[in-house]
C-alpha cells in the first residue's frame, strides 16, 4: 500500500530582507539530494549545486564565508530549483538559467535484471518524491500509486529502501541517482530510458539580480569552471554533460 517516507535534514538558516543585508547572501538549496547537495560530517555542504552557487556568489562580490545556506526558499536571496511553474517561490522569483539540463531516471539494484525500463515498474514498489513520481502516476494511475509508490520527501530517504529490498526502484533526477549510487558502491545501476527532461535554474528577487546571476553563469560556462564542477561532483554523468546548456538571450 501507499507509504510516505520522510527524512529530516538540518542546515543553517538565516533571515534576510534584501540581498546584501548584513554582508550575507542567503541561498536556498535542495537538501537530501546527493550529487547536488551533500552534507559533510562537519555540517558543511558540497555538491554540484553548491559549486555553482559559490561561483555565482563570488561573481556577485561575496566571499564563501558570507554565504548562508538554508532549506527554506522563503528566507533566501537566491533559490536553486527546477525551472517551471513549480519553482520554489513561484511568481515572486525571477529565474536565471538553466545551469543544468538533465533527466529523471530509474535506479535499481545492480543484480536486478528484471527491470529494464519504465514498463517493468507497473507491479513494483517504487520510491520517489511526489514531483518525480508524476510521470509514473500519469502512466499507471492512482490505483498504482496507492499500491506501489513509497513517496519520500527527499530522494535520500529512498536509498536504504532500495539497498535492503523494501523497494525495487528509485525514480529521481539523474545527478541525484548518481549521488546515491556513490554512497552504495557497486550496488545500484541505472535502468531504461529517461522519463522526463528537467532544467535547473536560480531564482532571484528582481530582474536586475537575475541578469547579474545570468552573467555569472555565463562566465562559469566560458572559463571552464562549469565543466570542472560536473567532473568533480557528477562523476559518472560527465559524459552526458559535455557542454553547458544555452542561456537565453532574453529574460524569462
Amino acid at each position: 500500500m501507499w507509504r510516505v517516507v520522510v527524512v529530516v535534514l538540518g542546515v543553517a538558516a538565516a533571515l534576510l530582507t534584501g540581498c546584501g543585508d548584513s554582508g550575507r547572501l542567503v541561498v536556498a538549496v535542495r537538501l537530501g539530494q546527493p550529487g547536488l547537495v551533500n552534507q559533510r560530517p562537519d555540517g558543511g555542504l558540497t555538491g554540484f549545486d553548491i559549486a555553482v552557487v559559490r561561483y555565482v556568489a563570488r561573481e556577485l562580490g561575496y566571499r564563501d564565508d558570507q554565504i548562508v545556506f538554508t532549506g527554506d526558499a522563503a528566507q533566501a536571496d537566491l533559490v536553486l530549483g527546477t525551472m517551471g511553474p513549480a519553482f520554489p517561490g513561484g511568481e515572486t522569483r525571477y529565474v536565471a538559467g538553466p545551469y543544468l539540463v538533465t533527466t529523471t531516471n530509474i535506479l535499481v539494484r545492480a543484480n536486478d535484471l528484471a527491470i529494464r525500463g519504465v514498463r517493468d515498474l507497473a507491479g513494483r514498489c517504487v520510491c520517489a518524491t511526489g514531483s518525480s513520481a508524476r510521470p509514473l502516476v500519469a502512466r499507471f494511475g492512482e490505483a498504482w500509486k496507492h499500491a506501489f509508490l513509497a513517496e519520500a520527501n527527499v530522494p535520500a530517504a529512498c536509498a536504504p529502501l532500495l539497498a535492503d529490498g523494501r523497494c525495487d526502484a528509485i525514480v529521481a533526477d539523474a545527478p541525484v541517482l548518481a549521488g546515491l549510487a556513490v554512497q552504495y558502491p557497486g550496488r545500484f545501476r541505472f535502468s531504461g530510458r529517461p522519463l522526463a527532461t528537467i532544467e535547473y535554474g536560480i531564482g532571484t528577487s528582481s530582474a536586475a539580480l537575475r541578469d547579474r546571476v545570468t552573467e555569472a553563469l555565463r562566465h562559469m560556462f566560458e572559463d571552464g569552471s562549469w565543466k570542472r564542477a560536473v567532473i568533480e561532483h557528477l562523476g559518472v554523468l560527465a559524459t552526458r554533460y559535455t557542454a553547458p546548456p544555452e542561456l537565453p538571450a532574453t529574460a524569462r
